[in-house]
């Protein structure tokens, strides 16, 4: 039996209040942004902490409290949908949980902000997790699931959108990039998958388990890392051109 840690119940709201915080930072401030005469909108630093940002939100909803007024619905959710008993008798450890979110976007999803002013696609890694992330929400809300992260998946569906919109094309980071970034979300989320149905199904370890979590969105942003240097940086060369052209009005 798995009973429930005080900090398994606090850390989505621990997560929403630096939400609210870095919200009055993106949109009252421009202590994120990396150009102030730019629409932030089109700004790819400002548009990493706003990905962060929402994803904190999104914890809040899948393990605060839905917008179906359910408290801690996502772990339930999950158990369900595996045929697997309800909590306290559900076999996956709520450490599993801890090790996917704090370490995503706790540590992974600031550094990689923090890094995108001279690693665009690694700056918006978090970018491929959400895209996944709302696919997947939307495929369960088809089969009558619309709790545990459904409303705020909308968002990350709106986001989604426009992050093709303003980063990728002409004059902008390569399809291609957008392609590798879609990629290595998908890739996150078997990470996420395959090493927990190993741990029910055939016995792995759950330290296994726990430690592909916390390597899991660090792979993510060494894959796209990989992709900003392919071929002298084919990938985002329109990126790199338009920060050159910045850099020589300033």
């Amino acid at each position: 039996m798995h009973h429930w840690h005080w900090f398994d119940i606090a850390f989505p709201w621990i997560g929403g209040v630096g939400a609210i915080v870095l919200v009055v930072l993106l949109f009252a401030t421009d202590r994120l942004r990396s150009d102030p005469g730019r629409s932030r909108w089109h700004d790819r630093v400002w548009l990493s902490w706003l990905g962060m940002a929402a994803y904190l939100l999104h914890n809040v909803e899948e393990y605060g409290i839905d917008g179906l007024g359910r408290f801690h619905a996502f772990p339930g959710m999950i158990c369900a949908q595996l045929g697997l008993p309800p909590y306290p008798n559900c076999p996956i450890p709520p450490v599993f949980f801890l090790a996917v979110n704090v370490t995503a976007f706790w540590v992974a999803a600031p550094i990689a902000a923090l890094l995108s002013g001279r690693h665009p696609l690694v700056g918006l890694s978090v970018y491929g997790i959400i895209m996944i992330n709302a696919l997947t929400h939307m495929v369960a809300a088809l089969g009558g699931n619309f709790g545990g992260g459904f409303f705020t998946s909308l968002l990350f569906a709106a986001l989604a959108v426009w992050i093709i919109r303003a980063c990728f094309g002409p004059g902008r980071m390569s399809y291609g990039a957008l392609a590798l970034l879609v990629a290595g979300g998908i890739l996150a989320h078997i990470v996420l998958a395959a090493p927990l149905l190993l741990f029910l199904n055939s016995g792995l370890s759950i330290a296994v388990v726990v430690l592909l979590q916390l390597a899991n969105p660090f792979l993510l942003m060494l894959i796209l890392w990989f992709g900003e240097r392919w071929r002298d940086g084919a990938l985002i060369s329109n990126w790199r051109n338009q920060l050159t052209s910045g850099a020589a009005r300033t």
